[in-house]
C-alpha cells in the first residue's frame, strides 16, 4: 500500500481506477478496507482513493486528542501532497462532520455521504 507524508504524519491509502478523483473517507476507527466491496464498481468511473485517517489502519497514530477539524486538515494536506486540486468526496459519517473541509470548497467537486 502506498503512503504519503501529509500534515506531519504518514498516511496509508489505496488507489484504484481512472477518472476524476474520488476520496473515500472511512467512518470513525475504520480504515480504508471498509470500502473493499464498493471500490471495484466506483473504480469503473473514478480514480478511487481510500485512505486510513490518523490513528487508523497503517497511518500514524499521533498522541493527543483528535477532532474532525484535524481529520479534515489531514485530508486537505493529503490531497495537496498527491497533487489533487479538487475531488469528489464520499464518507461514512465523518465526512458530514468535517466542516473545515467544506469551508474550503475550492477542493471539492461533489460531496456524497
Amino acid at each position: 500500500m502506498p503512503k504519503v507524508k501529509a500534515n506531519n504524519l504518514t498516511m496509508n491509502y489505496d488507489q484504484q481506477g481512472t477518472g476524476e478523483p474520488l476520496i473515500l473517507i472511512p467512518y470513525l476507527t475504520a480504515d480504508h478496507a471498509c470500502y473493499a466491496f464498493q471500490v471495484a464498481e466506483y473504480a469503473k468511473h473514478f480514480t478511487c482513493i481510500s485512505l486510513d485517517l490518523r490513528g487508523t489502519g497503517e497511518s500514524d497514530e499521533p498522541n493527543g486528542a483528535y477532532s474532525t477539524e484535524f481529520l479534515a486538515d489531514d485530508v486537505a494536506a493529503f490531497m495537496r501532497e498527491l497533487g489533487i486540486p479538487k475531488a469528489h468526496v464520499s464518507g461514512l459519517s465523518l465526512v458530514k462532520q468535517q466542516h473545515r473541509f467544506y469551508d474550503s470548497p475550492s477542493h471539492l467537486l461533489r460531496s456524497v455521504g
